[in-house]
């Protein structure tokens, strides 16, 4: 029996097509190469539901402590298969490309599927093997995916910057973003440190003017979380923020926190619902005067949040719910509701659903002066509202073959001169 600690190789005649024996597959994974998948696994059948498979696998991922991703493959068995669920998790680093990560993906997939071909007549055709620089040969062995001797400290730093330019004859676009993060992620503490900013500048030229649009904004955000168990945490936050685009100059927040996750927090790749509590300090100082005739302030103000996110084979849901409110004025309060879902509803049928709406009587930061046509229409400034909505409803149906097996890249990633739209 190979060991989780090993590295596996399902092995088979990579020039021939699946038999009719090869198990039927489904991989359920989010901003996978679904094209490299196919091309390196080829010992099984690609199929394009899950109501076609044998066997059903679940990806899932979240960020790790050092900026990496811990990945989840939940293994389903179906029809004859049933009962046969499994799991493996795997870790990737932040300095893995792309690459790297998707060719531990197809390994990781080609050892959870050995158990299944191995009650084939395909299995006698498997092979498992160790390959020579395996863990045992002397190096470290990760726990938890973190390494047992870090001279970091379990610190990461990172920094980005980005600019974008565009012109046509009677307007231009300019955009500069950057922003330095420090990070330290352990089972007991959570730590982040960030700086951000962005300067925007757009020209306009109109019939008898020129206008010009400059928006700019940045922000620290600090915050320090303690694990409280399997199923709570408490944390502190503070942050630094100036925008034009909601007339603040400079304002400072410091609050603390608590979160209760009704499943254990090594489940939330799959599952997740939480409630938290926080009650904060705020000072507000802003470009200018706002609508109540305050150029500062300082208020405190409090904020309950309740979220419930659910992966499973059927499709996957996210829902949320948030109220918050001044202390000293209760009435200035907003109430944010928040849900998507998608619902596998049978074979090559699915729904997806995304809505949001929320009840705005907290804009206290709005400037007395209204904004002129042209800064609304470049939407410079925030606008006063009692509410803002979107929803979007979408069916996705296909039929045909179940069989998702052919890879052919001609022609990817152009039109390749056949269409061309202005």
């Amino acid at each position: 029996m190979c060991l989780l600690s090993l590295v596996c190789t399902a092995v088979s005649a990579q020039s021939e097509r699946p038999k009719n024996e090869a198990i039927r597959v489904f991989v359920d994974c989010d901003r996978c190469d679904s094209r490299y998948l196919r091309t390196e696994i080829r010992f099984i059948n690609h199929v394009r539901d899950r109501l076609d498979s044998q066997v059903h696998v679940l990806v899932t991922r979240e960020r790790s402590g050092g900026g990496g991703r811990v990945w989840t493959l939940d293994f389903f068995g179906r029809e004859e298969f049933e009962g046969m669920d499994e799991q493996l998790v795997f870790y990737t680093t932040s300095n893995d490309t792309d690459d790297i990560e998707r060719s531990v993906l197809v390994q990781t997939l080609r050892l959870g599927l050995v158990r299944y071909v191995a009650r084939t007549p395909l299995g006698r055709q498997v092979q498992v093997s160790v390959l020579p620089n395996d863990p045992l040969s002397g190096s470290t062995v990760a726990v938890n995916g973190q390494a047992q001797d870090d001279p970091w400290n379990y610190w990461v730093f990172r920094a980005r910057f980005s600019m974008y330019s565009a012109a046509e004859e009677r307007e231009q676009t300019s955009v500069y973003r950057g922003s330095i993060s420090a990070y330290r992620t352990t089972e007991i503490w959570k730590v982040r440190v960030s700086v951000y900013g962005d300067y925007r500048e757009e020209t306009f030229k109109l019939n008898d003017s020129t206008f010009t649009n400059i928006q700019q904004n940045s922000a620290i955000d600090t915050r320090v979380i303690k694990s409280l168990g399997d199923h709570m945490g408490v944390g502190l936050g503070g942050s630094l923020i100036s925008s034009t685009y909601r007339n603040q100059d400079l304002t400072y927040r410091v609050a603390p926190a608590i979160e209760y996750n009704f499943f254990p927090y090594a489940e939330s790749t799959r599952r997740q619902f939480t409630v938290s509590y926080s009650a904060g300090y705020n000072s507000f100082g802003y470009e200018s005067i706002t609508i109540f005739d305050k150029l500062n302030e300082n208020r405190g103000n409090h904020a309950v949040q309740t979220s419930f996110e659910i992966k499973e084979p059927w499709g996957e849901s996210d829902i949320s719910v948030e109220f918050s409110q001044f202390l000293d004025k209760p009435e200035q309060k907003r109430f944010v509701l928040h849900g998507e879902l998608e619902v596998r509803l049978f074979r090559g049928l699915s729904l997806n659903l995304h809505g949001a709406s929320s009840l705005i009587h907290d804009q206290i930061y709005l400037p007395r002066v209204y904004p002129t046509d042209q800064q609304i229409l470049v939407r410079q400034r925030q606008l006063p509202t009692d509410y803002e909505w979107q929803i979007s409803v979408g069916l996705v149906y296909s039929f045909g073959s179940i069989y998702n097996n052919v890879v052919n890249s001609r022609f990817a990633g152009s039109a390749g001169g056949f269409t061309r739209a202005f």
